[in-house]
This record gives C-alpha cells, structure tokens and sequence, in this order.
C-alpha cells in the first residue's frame, strides 16, 4: 500500500543533545554528566546557532515534519523567572522550520529539566511539579502556540522511571536524579509512585493550558515502546495494572542475584573498563584512562596522520575494535595482537610503528625500558576501569568500593603528566548526593556471599591480567582489597590471567540461573510495560493515573528502535545494551513496529498515531541503517494496509548528536548528517548515503 497523499515524512533532534552547554543555564543532565565522569556535551552540533543549515537540510530531503525541543533551563532560569530571549529564539525555530514548509513538532521534557526544579522542588516527584510544568508549557505555548502543529509534553516518560528503579544486575542508575545509596525497593517503589502520576497529572494540565489558548492543539507523548513478542507485552501489562507497586516496579530488583557464582577467582582486575559490562557485578571506577598511541622515542612525525599506510599494533580485547576503527587512518595497516605485551615487543623491535590502546595499559608504570617509547597522541576517548566479581557478591563489592576510594586517594599524588592517566573522580549515585555531599555507605548491603566463603579460606584470589607488573597501580589495588576483606594485604593471591579469559574465569556452572532470574527480572520492570497508555486509556489503577489524564490526548505516539521475536529471548541482554548506548549491538526486529501500531489502534481507534522516533546507527544487528529505514516503513505501510491510521514518520535524527553522555562514536551516531563531534572544530555536515536514499523513499510516496 502507498503512502497517503497528507502522510508527513520528518526528523528530529533534541535541545541537550545539540545545543552547547551554557555554565549559566545548566540542566540536571549537565550536573549527572559531569558527576558521573560521563561524555558532556560541550558544543554538541552548535543547533543553536545553526539550526537554519540543518532545518534546511530536512527540507531538502523532502521532510514535512520538524521536530525540535525546548530546553526548560534555558527559558525558566529560575522558578517564575521566564526569559523572552530564550523564548523568542525558540519562535525563530519554529519560524524557520514553517518557512520551509514543514509542520513543526515542539517537545517541552526530552529528559532533562532545569537544576532549581530538581534542587529547590523535588524534581519530577515534588508536590508542585505537576503545576510548574504546566506553568511552563503554557509560556512557551504563548510564544509559539500559532506555530506549532503538534505538542509532545515528555520525551519517553517510561524511560523516566530509570532515574529511580535500579535492578539488581546495574550498580548506578541509568539517568538522574538516582536515590540515595542503600534504597531499598519499598523506597524506588515509593518514589515511582510518585513519578507516574505526577506525569500524567504534569502532561494533563499542561495539554488544559496549551488548549485554552488553541483549542484545536494537538497534544501526545511519545513513550518508547520496546518490540516484544504480542502474548509477552500482554502479560507485562497485565501485570502493570493488577500487581502491587512495589511487585510492578519488581521488588526482586534489589534481593541480588540467585545465585553467587564461584569461578577460578574472586575478583578480577585486568582493564575491563564499563563499556565491557556483561553478567558480572561492577565497582566503583577506580581509574580513568582513554585511548592512545605509542610509538618509539625516535618516531619520525606527529599525530595520528602520521600513521598513514604504516604497520600499527592493535589490541584484540573489549572495546578497541570499536575505537581504533574510529581513531586510525583507514589506510594503515592494523596487526593484531591478544595482549599488550606482545605489542609493545613487536614495536621495540620495529615490526609496527605504532601500538593502539588504552594509554594505561600501554605504557603502566614497571613497564621496562619505559623511556624507549613516547606517547604520539592521548585523550582520543575517555575509559574508566571498574573491578569485576560473579553476580550474587553485593558485600564484597561494598568492600571493593571502599578500597576503591582510598586507591583513588593515592593515585592523585601519583598520576603522571601527560601518560593519559589521570585521577577517578569520587561519583555520587544521586543528584541528592551532588547537592548535600551525602555519600553515606551503609553497612546494610543486601548479600553477604563471597565474603564469607573468602574468609573462611583465609585468601582472596584476584586475576591480573599476565601482562601487568606485578607491583604496578593494579596490583596496589588489589592488596587495598586484602586489607579492606581480610584485614592484610599479604593474604592475596595474583593469579595471572589472559586477557581474552578475563570474563571466563569467573563464570561459574549456576550462572544459568542468574541469566533466568535477570530475563525475569527485565520483564517484569514497570518500565518495559506500556504504562502510559494503560493510564490514558483508563486502564491503571487510579493511584498510578489520576482521573483527569485519563483520556487526556489529541493523537497516538511512540517511538521504536529494538525489539525481541520469540525465538531470539535467549538475547534479551543485547537489549540492555543498547541501555547503554552500544547500539551496534541492538536487536532489531521490525515487525514490532506493526504489532505496536495495531495493538494502539485497538485501544485508540478514532484517533491519528505518529512514529515519533525511529532511527539506527550505521549499523545494528547485522542491518545497516538504509536497510533498517526500509525494513521499519514497510512495517508502517503494512499497519495502513490493516486500516491503522498511522500520520507521521521522524527519522531519528537530522544530524549526529551527544547521547546522554556516552562517547561519540559509530555505536551512538543516528545522524543523517553525520558530524564529528570530538574532531572537527568545524562541526561540518556530512551527507550520508541514507540521506539520498530517504529523498527517494520520499519523493517516490508523493509520486
């Protein structure tokens, strides 16, 4: 079935992930960025300033749809304090984007809100949210009310959730505010039993106050829905709207895993940084690196450039394919190698110009001959190193913490100048914590295995990766640990490990029954559940969604990336994943997007839906991105055949941007226009060959 005549092909961007970062007027994304030792966004794409180069680029794609997002902090810099600048730039976007020939599409909470709210009124859970938000809606409805086609009060309010469930299998929250450490479930469950209905009552008043100045606007949201299989989604709704609170958030969150597996050792300690994330429990970081090159003292030439068709060592492990296909020349020539020594070896005697890897683990300190070689280029990403344990060691990993923090203490005398290394910052686990400087960590952490089984041995073992020195910052660690466990730092035992086996010799023969309990667990998160349209459509009990929400909507959106078919559950992990931000991981499953449309037909028949998001990295899954755009507007075409009546497409995005402070590179870059965010001073737009390929599928619909 072709598209409708009036079907609006558009894309979007959102204001923290493209505008540049003002001191003046932060957002609680700012403080968790920078708190978190996560990517800021620094310039991001500049789209303050040069909205009307990739507003135009829409348009000359044939895009007929603009969706854009107003930064609150910007406008409302204090509470009632409204800036007419700020919002009069906003109306010259909107200006723009009509000027063009689009219909505009105006967010007013894409993730983030001003920093006074969050401090001063108990953010998203206050009291007086519900009205302030409203207040605010109805200022920038004044400005832009006669411009804009449709509203979109919260950006994936399901999302919202994460900044207060943290499950059992994470050790930080996925987004701000995060609550504070030792919360049990009764407490997350309390504080989403605030948040859910503070939404819907924050979205209904504002949508009465947009109204009462149009009352032909059009107001929605976008929750993200994820593709699961029809009778899986059926029972996680169910399950929203007739279990308990705590039990819909999942009270099992925080009884730790099943199971405490025993592997060959106890912790391991070999350069996993937290991009490496697998079935494992994680520390606190304890050192902060990134990737580099190292090449002989005597190197002829400077920067990367320089590597330009010349033999470069490269290390096989974790994330450096991801990075070195991102830092090298194209043209060089990568050998690979499993460990760093066998790399270092082979450019001392000069079979390679060059190794590539983490600047730490390149040059550690004990390294011999350390003054042969020299540092070519440091900082190309930002690394933190984490300790790993089985699943099921939550006590022993509060030991590890504390040994962290004084390993923290002492490394800030002993960093280096110019290695690439430098000093973990301390990370508070809420936006309460950076407020008051209330780190507190009780002694009441659920889960006493490892410790005992460890004392009762006498020993801790710890794996070191084969190519550390053995009296290097790791092994200092590693004996902080021993002292912190067992009281000495000599009852440790190093157990050398390869690289590659730094996961396996900690699994154990009952990590099945952790993965079991985990897919349980991800299933039955309140998040995953299509909550928001359960209130909408009257469905959730009336303490999740007060009365005057109910019904309170002019269209139908969602946003859909990933899914799960049946026969590929088993790989519910790389949806996790994609949670943080290793996108070219995501499952991608298409037809999710047609069983979510139909399933919203069915529960909204007389109103309009609109694919507010869809997008991907270059490529997911095996897809590429052109293949991906195709797979997803076939499954809408194939929802207009059954009679839904989907109205709107939004490619997500126009341009690269920063994602939510992961690093830029091709596991987070959407961009039809790709822009290279940490190189290019210049920021320049680069056309993509989807943006020919979009004009097409465009141009061939309007045909």
């Amino acid at each position: 079935m072709p598209f409708p005549p009036d079907f609006l092909f558009g894309t979007a961007n959102a204001d923290h992930q493209v505008e540049a970062h003002d001191p003046g007027r932060e957002d609680v994304w700012d403080l968790w960025e920078r708190s978190q030792g996560l990517t800021p966004r620094g310039r991001a794409t500049d789209f303050w300033n040069r909205y009307p180069e990739d507003i135009a680029a829409a348009a000359a794609t044939g895009c007929k749809l603009f969706r854009f997002s107003i930064a609150w902090a910007r406008v409302e810099t204090a509470a009632g304090n409204f800036d007419d600048g700020a919002l009069a730039h906003y109306r010259r976007v909107a200006e723009c984007i009509r000027s063009h020939g689009m219909k505009v599409m105006v967010t007013l909470h894409h993730f983030v809100w001003p920093v006074w709210l969050e401090r001063d009124h108990g953010g998203m859970i206050g009291a007086d949210f519900p009205d302030l938000f409203a207040r605010y809606a109805g200022k920038a409805a004044e400005t832009l009310g006669d411009l804009t086609d449709y509203w979109i009060t919260f950006n994936e309010p399901s999302q919202l959730t994460f900044g207060y469930i943290k499950p059992w299998w994470q050790n930080r929250y996925y987004m701000p505010p995060g609550l504070p450490r030792g919360t049990e479930v009764d407490a997350e469950a309390k504080a989403v039993g605030k948040l859910i209905p503070n939404l819907f009552r924050a979205h209904a008043r504002a949508r009465q106050r947009i109204k009462r100045l149009d009352p032909s606007a059009k107001v929605g949201v976008n929750p993200l829905v994820t593709g699961f299989p029809t009778w899986l989604q059926m029972l996680m709704d169910w399950g929203a709207c007739h279990r308990g609170l705590s039990e819909a958030v999942f009270k099992f969150t925080t009884k730790g895993a099943l199971v405490g597996g025993h592997g060959e050792v106890d912790l391991v300690i070999g350069g996993v940084t937290e991009t490496d994330q697998t079935g494992f429990e994680f520390s606190d970081p304890y050192l902060r690196t990134g990737k580099a090159v190292l090449v002989h003292r005597d190197h002829a030439g400077d920067g990367i450039a320089s590597l330009g068709g010349r033999p470069v060592g490269v290390i096989a492990v974790g994330n450096q394919p991801d990075g070195w296909k991102r830092d090298l020349p194209g043209d060089c020539r990568k050998v690979v190698f499993s460990n760093y020594d066998d790399a270092r070896s082979s450019l001392a005697a000069g079979k390679v110009d060059a190794v590539y890897g983490d600047a730490f683990l390149l040059l550690p300190d004990g390294t011999p001959e350390a003054d042969r070689y020299r540092f070519l280029v440091t900082g190309l990403s930002d690394e933190h190193y984490v300790v790993v344990a089985p699943h099921g060691h939550a006590r022993l990993m509060a030991r590890v913490d504390r040994a962290v923090a004084a390993f923290r203490r002492e490394l800030s005398e002993d960093a280096r100048p110019g290695d690439g290394v430098a000093k973990e910052i301390a990370r508070p686990l809420s936006l309460h914590e950076l407020f008051t400087g209330d780190d507190t960590l009780p002694e009441s952490i659920a889960g006493h295995r490892g410790i005992r089984r460890i004392r009762r041995r006498g020993r801790i073992r710890v794996g070191l990766r084969h190519d550390a020195p053995a009296d290097g910052l790791e092994a200092r660690l590693a004996r902080l640990i021993a002292i912190e466990v067992l009281g000495d730092g000599a009852r440790l035992d190093l157990v050398p490990i390869d690289p590659c086996d730094r996961f396996k010799v900690l699994q154990s023969r009952t990590g099945w029954l952790n993965w079991a309990w985990r897919f349980w667990g991800t299933t039955s998160l309140i998040a995953n559940a299509n909550w928001w349209y359960l209130g909408i459509s009257g469905r959730l009990p009336e303490e999740l969604c007060p009365e005057e929400a109910v019904g309170a909507q002019d269209f139908v959106g969602l946003d859909y990336y990933w899914g799960l078919p049946t026969w590929r559950l088993h790989k519910f992990r790389l949806l996790e994943d994609a949670a943080h931000g290793r996108f070219l991981r995501a499952p991608v499953w298409p037809q999710g997007l047609f069983h979510a449309l139909r399933r919203f037909h069915r529960w909204f028949p007389d109103q309009e839906q609109l694919v507010v998001e869809n997008g991907c990295v270059p490529t997911a899954d095996g897809m590429t991105r052109g293949d991906y755009i195709r797979a997803h507007l076939a499954q809408v075409r194939r929802a207009l055949a059954k009679g839904v009546p989907v109205k709107a497409y939004n490619y997500w995005s126009i341009t690269s941007n920063r994602e939510w402070g992961h690093p830029f590179d091709p596991n987070t870059d959407f961009g039809l226009y790709f822009v290279d965010l940490d190189r290019d001073p210049a920021l320049t737009r680069h056309e993509t060959p989807e943006v020919a390929q979009l004009r097409e599928i465009i141009g061939d619909a309007g045909a």
